[in-house]
């Protein structure tokens, strides 16, 4: 009987014991014998809240780094309270009766980061020293602040410094910079969270827009570099002592009175260089078919002027002529071809290969009646006539 009676009074121990531990913390021979503290060895933590403590207990492991005593009967905090434990980094002592520190019961504590004072109403503090530990200064520190400027006398206040982990504007700077009233105000915290997200949407925004107008802005950005670096024009390296013509005038019936009154007098005396001239159908090679014809002189001239009118455009056999320039245009990647207008065609008249050699881009000057205008139009066909540049189709159109 006496037997069953020490059974029962184990298995009551260890049920005492195991419900004051807890399931998630590991027993130790260590804690059973020695301390009232939930302790987990591997973290080196040791949590003693609500034991009713009325002084800092003197049997835990020196290693402990994280000590908690909140809600507990302590009154004072004495010099000799932690020098048991000089690794601590983490201390919370808020929710007990704290009413005096000595003034060096935290000197032990060179590893200190955080530690949590509130909530001991009654408390006078001596002048204290915290320069060897760098503070988190975050808006959960505003207490200090209070305290700094009340009860409080912080000794070396410069070298009192915010670590890296603190509010951005406090970095690596003394603690008496903290102005909690304007970094941790609400209304700071508003706008802050306003504006990260008008910035993350409006970035958002932009990325969408960017992305679905790609095309046109690197079109853009290709104009505008354009622009501010110009390119170079292509030459082609042969002169019209390559070609078997120098010239090759194509014109209708009705405009050889314009093109021998204006035209040939004034390319005679501006280009004297260029004597084998092509000057309408007069001058094709005689005995090949009229197309070939055509064909072969387009081929064989350094430069084919085309001259633009009502009646040409209204005649198939002249836009044949014009379409072939064009073909050898585009077989050759040579600007060879100068169209002229020698009057005003309405835009309904124009026909549609005239349209696309417009737009492609390709050279042309327009006859005007005015004198100062007509010397402008002859340079600029004489600047046509003595080169040829070589296409570029990279470029956009003028």
């Amino acid at each position: 009987m006496a037997f069953e009676h020490r059974v029962l009074l184990l298995l009551i121990i260890f049920f005492c014991i195991q419900t004051l531990h807890g399931d998630d913390v590991p027993i130790t021979q260590w804690d059973l014998k020695r301390s009232p503290c939930r302790e987990d060895v591997e973290k080196k933590e040791a949590n003693c809240d609500e034991r009713s403590l009325d002084s800092v207990p003197q049997n835990l492991p020196e290693n402990t780094e994280v000590l908690s005593l909140r809600y507990n009967k302590l009154t004072s905090l004495l010099n000799s309270s932690f020098k048991r434990y000089p690794l601590l980094t983490k201390l919370d002592i808020a929710d007990n009766d704290i009413r005096m520190i000595e003034s060096g019961a935290f000197y032990p504590l060179k590893e200190l980061q955080d530690i949590h004072l509130s909530f001991n109403y009654d408390l006078v503090l001596p002048d204290t020293e915290l320069f060897r530990n760098p503070l988190d200064c975050t808006c959960e520190l505003s207490w200090l602040l209070t305290w700094i400027s009340g009860p409080l006398v912080l000794k070396n206040k410069k070298k009192t410094i915010c670590s890296s982990a603190s509010l951005e504007p406090l970095r690596e700077k003394p603690l008496f910079k903290f102005d909690s009233k304007t970094l941790c105000s609400p209304y700071n915290n508003i706008a802050l969270y306003s504006l990260t997200s008008l910035a993350i949407i409006s970035f958002v925004v932009i990325v969408i827009l960017v992305f679905h107008y790609r095309w046109q802005l690197r079109y853009k950005l290709f104009l505008l570099k354009l622009a501010a670096v110009g390119y170079n024009e292509m030459r082609d390296a042969r002169d019209h002592n390559d070609y078997e013509f120098d010239m090759n005038v194509i014109f209708h019936e009705d405009d050889e009175e314009w093109a021998r009154e204006h035209l040939l007098p004034t390319l005679e005396e501006r280009l004297p260089q260029f004597e084998r001239n092509v000057f309408g159908d007069e001058d094709l090679v005689p005995g090949m078919h009229y197309l070939d014809a055509i064909d072969y002189v387009v081929s064989r001239s350094y430069k084919t002027v085309i001259l633009l009118s009502r009646a040409a455009v209204r005649d198939r056999w002249f836009m044949l002529k014009l379409r072939t320039a064009m073909d050898h245009v585009s077989d050759t990647q040579t600007e060879f071809v100068v169209a002229v207008f020698i009057e005003d065609i309405p835009d309904d008249e124009i026909p549609f290969l005239a349209r696309l050699y417009l737009s492609d881009g390709r050279p042309y000057l327009h006859w005007t009646e005015d004198v100062r205008g007509q010397d402008y139009f002859f340079d600029q066909l004489t600047k046509y006539l003595t080169i040829n540049l070589r296409t570029n189709d990279l470029i956009p159109n003028e």
